[in-house]
């Protein structure tokens, strides 16, 4: 996007994702179409969040832009997002709010969009819900101006649940980091030499939900012939790891990597050095790992359910969810070939560079400008 745009729309956004110790969620979402949008002139932001206690991470390009940190009582009421929020929306003069994590209010004082990644909230019976989740926010996705989704697979999701939706619901799939485009090969950094990581290594991006498969992922590993690679897990949180580790077998624990929560040029490199990414999901409204390996050349193994099949390029090696023999003889195959050496994949790579923030930022903006008019025809 080019700088000359002038900015001429005023977009608020509940930005809790940014607030934390650390960007928590699906924050390289909300950074990639701010940081885009930032770049073309044409967006002005305001940031509302409820944690004046912790630092805030501005996406790069809004170094000027104000954030609102603000809380209030009633925790259990939602009362930040449904009243503080878009009370302070209206206040600040937004011409739109963005929701971008699944939640809005109820309460639309100004024209609101929610990014709704996916129904496995509302599809899932082993999560807990309650009035909020099936009856608050389904009304408040009836009132809302425009919904974006990620996926194909996710929209039809979304209309199965709630057909009314269709004629402002939009899919807009999500970019890659160019950190994860642009690296070429190299060793691994010191950073991760220091957490104990080393050659040939497999990598699990997930955490412990049911759906994500990561006791799966184990028996994986411990089935692989070879004694010599190492798991590396990441987003595991921090406070789990006692735990989870006291859980393994002693000798694959010695085998076991529990990585903390590293920067993003470390997790490309991370990529680009493992024999393969095991991505065994059942459920994903788009799946970020499964779309950064191919980025950095590297094998992902993954099944063709839910949004997976939109993201499964050159790159990936199509499994079936429950045919644990060819995971395991998959698994060490990429890792013995990893041993001779391993080119990253060209065609996965240049596959993966459709998918950009410069585009997804582009259809937002579309939407923005839509709501902000009145609703008129994207």
């Amino acid at each position: 996007m080019k700088n000359s745009a002038r900015a001429s729309l005023h977009i608020g956004v509940d930005a809790r994702c940014l607030n934390a110790r650390r960007p928590w969620g699906g924050g390289n979402y909300l950074t990639g179409i701010v940081s885009e949008l930032a770049r073309s002139g044409k967006v002005n932001w305001s940031f509302f969040s409820n944690r004046p206690d912790l630092p805030f991470h501005k996406p790069p390009g809004v170094d000027d832009r104000p954030v609102y940190l603000f809380d209030c009582p009633g925790h259990r009421l939602q009362i930040w997002e449904q009243v503080a929020l878009p009370a302070q929306a209206r206040y600040h003069r937004v011409d739109v709010l963005h929701c971008p994590f699944s939640s809005l209010p109820l309460w639309q004082p100004v024209p609101t969009v929610v990014t709704l990644h996916d129904t496995i909230e509302w599809d899932d019976d082993a999560l807990p819900r309650g009035p909020y989740m099936d009856r608050l926010l389904p009304r408040a996705f009836a009132r809302c101006a425009a919904v974006v989704t990620p996926s194909h697979h996710s929209r039809d999701d979304i209309l199965r649940r709630w057909p009314d939706m269709s004629g402002k619901l939009f899919v807009v799939p999500h970019g890659i980091g160019q950190r994860f485009l642009d690296i070429a090969p190299a060793e691994l950094t010191p950073d991760l030499v220091a957490l104990g990581v080393r050659e040939p290594y497999l990598v699990y991006c997930g955490g412990e939900m049911a759906r994500k498969r990561l006791d799966w992922t184990i028996e994986i590993f411990e089935a692989i012939e070879s004694p010599e690679p190492q798991l590396v897990i990441c987003s595991l949180a921090e406070e789990r790891h006692p735990d989870f580790t006291a859980k393994l077998r002693p000798e694959t624990r010695e085998r076991v990597r529990l990585l903390p929560y590293i920067p993003t040029h470390s997790m490309a490199r991370l990529f680009q050095n493992a024999a393969a990414i095991l991505y065994p999901t059942l459920y994903e409204g788009f799946g970020f790992p499964a779309l950064e390996a191919q980025a950095v050349g590297t094998p992902v193994l993954l099944s063709p359910v839910s949004s997976l099949r939109e993201l499964a390029g050159p790159g990936a090696r199509l499994l079936d969810p429950d045919d644990r023999r060819s995971w395991v003889e998959l698994s060490g195959r990429l890792v013995a070939q990893s041993r001779e050496g391993r080119i990253p994949d060209i065609d996965a790579r240049n596959w993966a560079r459709r998918f950009s923030w410069e585009e997804a930022a582009r259809r937002h903006f579309q939407v923005y400008e839509a709501v902000a008019a009145g609703w008129a025809r994207v």
